[in-house]
């Protein structure tokens, strides 16, 4: 068993050096915030652990109903034996597999591990037996977006945008930190639930790339009839994924396919030779703002499409989302300010109870309400939007937005994260359960061995700190000062603030 970058121990052939992005986590250094505040952050990587277990799937989960199948395996719901949580398990033969393939799998593990958006899937573990991997990640019961075009032929131009916007702003997120998605289609996004505001979650990054990543040219995955017109000459960039989301506003917004011919060569000479047409019959009630931006989207020169955060200020989606409701849960917001979290440990388990062992259900109304704040769409809050967010409320209450995030970014970013938002703004007393704190402190335990030592603090924390700051960490709940923790420190801990 291992956890974080250990999960390339799966195979020796993959190294997770190899076109690494961190982008710069690395470790303790005197940050200066605003203010003129100076303070040494302890960056806690906590919700980049992916826990990777060699042995059998149903010591650790009862496998349920099938949701989904495909030509390497299946996908099917699982429920957490520990914490009764339920997952989606993506279960792929490792004899229907090439070396390439898995190799794509372990990056696929390794950039979604990274990604802290909500609207990306979350990757909680993988587990491998002597025929299968098995990807675990948290569950979307919505269904895909294409059964939602099939059943509705085309979508109201507010729900389109409101759709787009999400769409846009993981991918735009995506390409910030230097990854590329590559298939992005409506198969391969999932609506959380069923209900009329169900937010959407990309999956499926299986060819994505890191932009500094050495790759060959790109090949044709499935069907073409997303890919741009570049994509067939061995070329893609971050502009080949916007001409995808184009494709997918497109079908929105008239239930069917820019470019489509009787068969695949005939489409992909459409796809980079043919003028994008709008018929009538069923473009004639789109307004002409939403045309000049799936026109934008789809233009056949990359160098003319917008970026995504361009796209996400257009006036199309702008006007769109205003009707939205904007009343920010305000428990959520008192939760923020009144955040702390002095001892490390605590602050890392929160991290991973809430990536890691947390319902949709238990945590939709927060990811609702860091999607309002979150202004501009980048996925990540700064002190404007979190100022302009508290100002909404009702709440008379003085803050410190500087303490705020100080307290809250775990990482020394100087901004809050969608985790480090989710880790804060969660009522702990009523999330944080027994089971829970066992399953946490199980993961931590990576020897079994009922105490988290040395070794396996520094991979509970993640980052690369020196020495003396582990010792400090250790110190702080190290009741006893044994030099190691066991549950009964872990547990006291953990519920100091809360009691």
């Amino acid at each position: 068993m291992g956890c974080c970058k250990s999960v390339f121990n799966c195979e020796n052939e993959v190294k997770p050096e190899e076109g690494k992005e961190e982008n710069d986590l690395c470790g303790a250094e005197p940050f200066l915030r605003r203010g003129g505040r100076q303070k040494t952050v302890i960056r806690i990587l906590t919700r980049q652990t992916i826990k990777c277990i060699v042995g059998h799937v149903s010591d650790h989960y009862d496998v349920k109903e099938l949701i989904g199948e495909g030509a390497y395996g299946c996908v099917r719901r699982v429920v957490h034996k520990s914490t009764g949580v339920d997952r989606a398990m993506k279960t792929i033969m490792k004899s229907f597999v090439r070396l390439s393939e898995v190799k794509n799998m372990l990056l696929e593990v390794d950039i979604l591990r990274k990604l802290d958006h909500p609207n990306i899937i979350k990757i909680t573990e993988v587990i491998q037996d002597q025929r299968c991997y098995h990807i675990v990640t948290e569950l979307c019961n919505g269904g895909e977006l294409f059964d939602k075009i099939v059943e509705h032929e085309k979508f109201k131009e507010k729900q389109a945008a409101r759709f787009m916007y999400q769409i846009l702003s993981a991918v735009s997120y995506c390409h910030t930190h230097n990854v590329l998605h590559r298939d992005l289609k409506p198969e391969n996004l999932l609506l959380v639930d069923n209900s009329k505001s169900s937010t959407l979650k990309v999956i499926d990054f299986g060819v994505s790339r890191l932009t500094n990543y050495p790759s060959s040219p790109m090949r044709k995955y499935g069907q073409p009839c997303y890919a741009a017109p570049e994509v067939f000459n061995g070329v893609f960039t971050d502009k080949s994924d916007i001409w995808s989301c184009g494709v997918i506003l497109y079908v929105m917004l008239c239930g069917y396919l820019p470019f489509l011919g009787n068969k695949e060569s005939q489409t992909i000479h459409q796809i980079i030779h043919k003028d994008l047409e709008m018929p009538e019959k069923e473009w004639n009630k789109v307004s002409q703002a939403a045309k000049d931006l799936v026109t934008q989207l789809l233009h056949k020169d990359p160098s003319k499409r917008p970026q995504g955060a361009e796209i996400l200020v257009h006036p199309w989606i702008q006007s769109n989302m205003h009707g939205r409701s904007s009343s920010v849960c305000l428990d959520s917001v008192k939760n923020l300010i009144n955040f702390r979290s002095r001892v490390k440990v605590q602050h890392a388990t929160f991290e991973f109870i809430v990536s890691h062992l947390s319902t949709q259900q238990e945590l939709k109304e927060l990811q609702y309400s860091f999607m309002l704040l979150d202004g501009n769409g980048d996925g990540k809050l700064s002190r404007e939007e979190i100022i302009r967010g508290i100002e909404k409320t009702d709440i008379k209450q003085l803050f410190d937005i500087e303490e705020i995030i100080e307290e809250c970014d775990a990482d020394g970013s100087d901004f809050i994260d969608y985790t480090e938002f989710l880790t804060a703004a969660l009522n702990w007393q009523l999330a944080l359960t027994k089971k829970k704190l066992e399953a946490a402190f199980k993961t931590f335990d990576l020897n079994g061995d009922e105490r988290i030592d040395m070794e396996e603090l520094k991979q509970m924390i993640g980052g690369a700190l020196d020495t003396e700051m582990y010792h400090e960490i250790m110190k702080e709940a190290d009741i006893n000062q044994d030099g190691v923790i066991d549950f009964e420190e872990f547990e006291r801990i953990c519920t100091a603030v809360i009691k």
